[in-house]
């Protein structure tokens, strides 16, 4: 097994791509960064790729993006995770983590801990959905329009709050939720946001972005104020319909497994999960 460090996301969606195309629902987040990283360069400070190669073929693949945990797509071959821990062990020691789908994120920190000694803990622990038909949400009042510069002050806002409370339990690029923001309202129609309006007022916000396979969905926030009301849902709901009737095949969302009022959202919209995600911290709490 040889493990390859590619130049760019370019590269990495290259040669990656029969393997992550093998499952984008499963690997719709090392999908989306890379091709986030594609259509916009400068969304991360740094970021470094790798394939796992056995007999010419891509078995396994992984992205870092610092100050984040790896991102792990699923392997097609057992010996794909030793052998990029082994790797990464050695070019980027400083690792604070790992983010993958179970049961291979268990299996990464494991031979982490062994090879370095650092024992690890679960961060977060997340569903990953997918949506290829939807159902009709129950109605509320108002009405989605896109996010605009003169929404700015307050997407902000919103972005470091959606943190605080959903990623808490995660390491933060203090910089990545302004450039996001930025890359976001920039009228490209690869990525977006949409909020949902109530007579005026801006009630619930959720980001959209394509990639190879579908499109993801979020963040999804509504303040609390708001919430209970059916905002977010109808909002879901809008922007999925959106993005399958512009040719995207299936839309994937992650939920706080945490959580059981969204996961139950999700589920009456249509969305079905088909994993579990763990994000994993290496070292000491």
């Amino acid at each position: 097994m040889e493990v390859v460090a590619l130049p760019d996301a370019a590269a990495f969606l290259r040669d990656a791509g029969a393997l992550l195309g093998n499952d984008p629902a499963a690997n719709n987040l090392a999908l989306g960064i890379a091709q986030r990283l594609v259509d916009r360069p400068g969304a991360y400070d740094e970021a470094f790729f790798w394939t796992a190669v056995h007999d010419g073929e891509v078995v396994g693949a992984a992205l870092v993006t610092p100050p984040y945990p790896a991102v792990l797509a699923d392997p097609l071959d057992d010996g794909a995770v030793p052998a990029i821990v082994a790797a990464l062990t050695e070019a980027r020691p400083e690792l604070p983590g790992v983010t993958a789908n179970e049961p291979w994120a268990s299996r990464f920190a494991d031979a982490w801990t062994a090879a370095t000694g650092a024992p690890w803990r679960l961060a977060l622990g997340q569903g990953v959905f997918v949506l290829t038909s939807l159902e009709p949400s129950r109605p509320t009042a108002g009405a989605p329009r896109p996010a605009t510069e003169q929404d700015r002050s307050l997407l902000t806002a919103w972005f470091h709050a959606f943190e605080r409370e959903a990623l808490q339990a995660t390491i933060r690029d203090e910089g990545f939720a302004d450039r996001d923001l930025s890359a976001r309202l920039d009228h490209g129609n690869t990525a977006g946001l949409t909020i949902w309006d109530d007579e005026g007022t801006p009630v619930s916000l959720t980001g959209w972005s394509r990639i190879p396979g579908g499109a993801r969905i979020g963040p999804v926030y509504t303040p609390p104020e708001h919430r209970g009301r059916g905002y977010a849902s109808n909002l879901v709901a809008h922007v999925s319909a959106e993005m399958l009737s512009g040719g995207a095949e299936a839309c994937f969302l992650y939920t706080d497994l945490g959580n059981p009022t969204s996961n139950a959202i999700y589920r009456r919209l249509g969305y079905e999960q088909i994993a579990e995600s763990s994000m994993i911290g290496f070292g000491d709490a």
